[in-house]
């Protein structure tokens, strides 16, 4: 009987609570927003173009990007390098995608900005990473660089444009 009065007078509560006080949480999802033809394997050349450490100038690169996407979780994976991360998207606009991936560690902080412009089989744009170091919580250090980067499509044709639909 008691469990039965406990249930009565919550449920009660919860009808005659004010709306206001029921809060939902949500992140609404742009990764539906990423035009498909991005999502394949691309080769993909860099050129370091700025940087506040001399260590990271002069940098290139070429490597093997493949973008897949699982629901609202874009993944991006380097086989050469054995890398693997989920990114997320800040922005959308037409074929211009801006990605963001932020990874934590003990004393560092690091924030990828991968703006990227999708042109038929090829895209263009920027990679801007900022390394922050921290020293009992505080900021010590931050490193900045940027990277020129072009991709080309290796594959990824999806099944509705092999058959023509």
């Amino acid at each position: 009987m008691k469990k039965f009065f406990v249930l009565i007078v919550s449920f009660v509560c919860m009808i005659f609570s004010p709306v206001n006080a029921m809060v939902i949480e949500g992140n609404v999802s742009m990764s539906d927003q990423v035009p498909k033809e991005f999502f394949g394997s691309w080769r993909v050349s860099s050129v370091c173009t700025k940087a506040t450490n001399k260590e990271f100038l002069g940098g290139k690169s070429m490597d093997l990007w493949i973008l897949s996407r699982m629901g609202d979780t874009i993944s991006l994976t380097n086989p050469l390098s054995g890398a693997k991360a989920d990114i997320s998207v800040s922005d959308v606009k037409g074929q211009t995608v801006k990605f963001l991936k932020k990874a934590y560690f003990p004393d560092e902080e690091s924030i990828e900005k991968p703006v990227l412009t999708l042109q038929d089989d090829k895209f263009y744009g920027t990679d801007t990473i900022i390394i922050k170091t921290y020293k009992n919580g505080e900021l010590i250090k931050e490193d900045y660089v940027e990277y020129q980067v072009r991709g080309t499509r290796i594959s990824g044709v999806g099944i509705p444009e092999i058959f023509g639909k």
